[in-house]
């Protein structure tokens, strides 16, 4: 039995309308970065960049489909592709507006706003690869309501004034930035997708649905299994930044405290995975746990707590 079949499609009719009114909506917007790209110039105003304004299509495009999703499984899939591709075009959008707004370009991974873009994307590439041969609803549907809630806090930001591009502080002109970066969020995003899976495996283990649980916890595995490695590369690379830029591998820094506090949550949910003798109820709650480690790293220590990371926070 496929975890698909936990929902299946209540009104097939109106299910093709939203995924028609889905095509043509990705469309639209397709046609819209065309034609604000061909506008771009040096003076255009900040707030009124496409990568700026494009967040509210994809805020839209993600409640839309959550709600849609009730309806049809295939509305969610749509729905997941629409905002993990909008989201990309935005990625590019925003690299190349650097180079048309700033005295020095660089790529778009110094703020809240923009990292959220690409936390954005890499949740829903990796749902859309890890979910392909389930294409599993109320897991697709979980990974869009955390999309949702991303976009809405990205939109937050436009309304603060905390969206535009920005000039790298000396901190981060360096050349393994990027590389750092896209590592952690590839990580942040896999342990996203984990937790959701996680939820499943606890709502069907409630339900007596052991067959799905099992199924979800796999996905759950699976998705740690790529997250982890690819974590433990940003921690590293952190490492080599944090000499060139302070003069020292480790300084027991905010954000260093709890990347190595997440590290270690999900070491020891692989081991204990991975010794098969730990009730899949208990991993997919280890699993829960570090997302919210994850959480509080990523947003808590930046907002929160003051440190040699605090150019992540609000308000710079």
């Amino acid at each position: 039995m496929k975890l698909d079949k936990i929902a299946a499609p209540i009104h097939p009719q109106l299910s093709k309308l939203w995924v028609l009114a889905f095509v043509l909506a990705t469309l639209l917007a397709g046609a819209g970065v065309f034609l604000q790209w061909n506008q771009l110039s040096p003076a255009t105003a900040k707030h009124l960049l496409l990568s700026v304004q494009g967040m509210y299509i994809a805020l839209g495009l993600a409640v839309c489909g959550l709600l849609a999703s009730a309806y049809c499984r295939a509305v969610a899939v749509w729905a997941l592709l629409a905002v993990t591709g909008w989201v990309g075009a935005l990625l590019l959008v925003r690299i190349y507006e650097h180079t048309q707004v700033l005295e020095v370009a660089h790529v778009g991974m110094s703020n809240l706003y923009e990292v959220n873009l690409l936390l954005l994307f890499c949740m829903g590439a990796l749902a859309l690869r890890l979910f392909a041969h389930t294409h599993a609803r109320y897991l697709i549907v979980g990974v869009l309501f955390l999309q949702a809630l991303v976009a809405g806090f990205n939109v937050w930001l436009v309304w603060e004034g905390q969206a535009v591009p920005r000039e790298l502080v000396p901190a981060l002109q360096n050349l393994i930035l990027p590389f750092h970066v896209i590592a952690n969020f590839i990580g942040y995003g896999a342990f996203m997708v984990a937790a959701v899976a996680s939820a499943v495996v606890l709502w069907t283990v409630r339900r007596g649905q052991q067959d799905l649980a099992k199924q979800a916890d796999v996905i759950a595995y699976r998705a740690i299994s790529i997250g982890f490695p690819v974590f433990t590369l940003a921690v590293l690379l952190g490492c080599i930044w944090a000499y060139q830029a302070w003069g020292g591998y480790w300084s027991w820094d905010p954000k260093e405290t709890w990347a190595l506090i997440v590290w270690l949550i999900y070491a020891g949910y692989l081991h204990q995975r991975l010794r098969h003798t730990t009730k899949i109820k208990v991993l997919a709650w280890w699993s829960i746990v570090g997302f919210l480690a994850t959480l509080f790293c990523y947003l808590g220590v930046n907002m929160f707590l003051s440190g040699l990371h605090s150019y992540g926070g609000l308000g710079v």
